[in-house]
């Protein structure tokens, strides 16, 4: 029977001028905050207080006072330092045990791992703060407050769900021949996952590694939670104090933020194409 004109299903399409639209505007409205806080930072505390960022372009008033007063703000040093402290042993160990974890639910005979590997999933929309008290109450019945192995802990916990998921999908990507011809050749479990799978997935290991940096090394809240000494506290929680009573530094902390800004961005160029390698990668299978 002949279907009616009337109730033939149609295709709406949206006119391909929109999209370059979007994409600006989307740009425009992420980039206009950031455009906002370098600008801030390099503006007199006078004209900041008292008229919108966007007047530099009338005014064309600029200084570096607010960047030499932040690299003199008292414990910014050894903040960076609890930084770098925090975040590059974290990144290790989200990239070792997520590894493990991820090689263990794909390639091993393990019971239980398609009910393990669903309950990692779920986990991705579990927020971690909700997660901060109860750790910080096993955290101080351990001895691991106000240490940095506790927040190296914290931080893993955190990130293993995305990292298991992540690095799972890339694994079960591997061409099973190559693994059974390893295993045939006398490969170990471990020495199949040091010399076959990850050399494989360099792309994932690349993505992982930046997300982590990145999360990281912006962590405030965690950070706030697990550590109370002011002088293990990373870089966050220094600039996050910089703004003084009544806003009176805000040139000052907007100054401290960008210079927060600069480790996070010099990973990201360095690693930018194995990044979206890895992203597209992962998007395509």
């Amino acid at each position: 029977m002949a279907i009616s004109s009337a109730t033939k299903p149609t295709n709406l399409r949206i006119p391909s001028i929109f999209f370059p639209g979007f994409i600006g505007v989307s740009v425009i409205a992420w980039s206009l905050p950031w455009i906002g806080l370098i600008v801030t930072a390099f503006r007199p505390f006078s004209q900041a207080a008292s008229t919108g960022w966007w007047t530099v372009f009338t005014t064309r008033t600029f200084t570096l006072q607010n960047f030499a007063t932040a690299l003199k703000a008292n414990g910014l040093w050894r903040a960076a330092m609890n930084s770098f402290i925090i975040t590059i042993p974290t990144v290790l160990l989200v990239l070792v045990v997520s590894s493990l974890a991820a090689y263990a639910l794909t390639w091993t005979r393990m019971p239980g791992k398609k009910a393990l590997y669903a309950i990692f999933a779920g986990l991705l929309v579990v927020p971690p703060e909700i997660t901060l008290v109860p750790t910080l109450k096993v955290f101080r019945a351990l001895g691991l407050s106000d240490s940095f192995p506790g927040i190296w802990l914290s931080h893993v916990s955190a990130a293993l769900a995305f990292g298991i998921f992540l690095l799972g999908n890339f694994f079960a990507q591997v061409p099973r021949d190559l693994v059974e011809s390893a295993r045939i050749d006398g490969t170990g479990e471990f020495g199949l996952l040091r010399r076959v799978i990850l050399p494989l997935s360099g792309t994932a290991l690349a993505s992982l590694a930046t997300f982590d940096f990145l999360w990281v090394w912006n962590d405030l809240i965690r950070s706030l939670v697990i550590i109370s000494d002011p002088t293990k506290q990373p870089l966050t929680a220094v600039v996050a104090n910089m703004s003084g009573t009544y806003g009176a530094n805000i040139t000052v902390q907007a100054a401290g933020a960008v210079l927060l800004l600069i480790p996070p961005l010099i990973v990201f160029m360095l690693a930018q194409k194995a990044f979206i390698r890895g992203v597209l990668t992962g998007a395509v299978k």
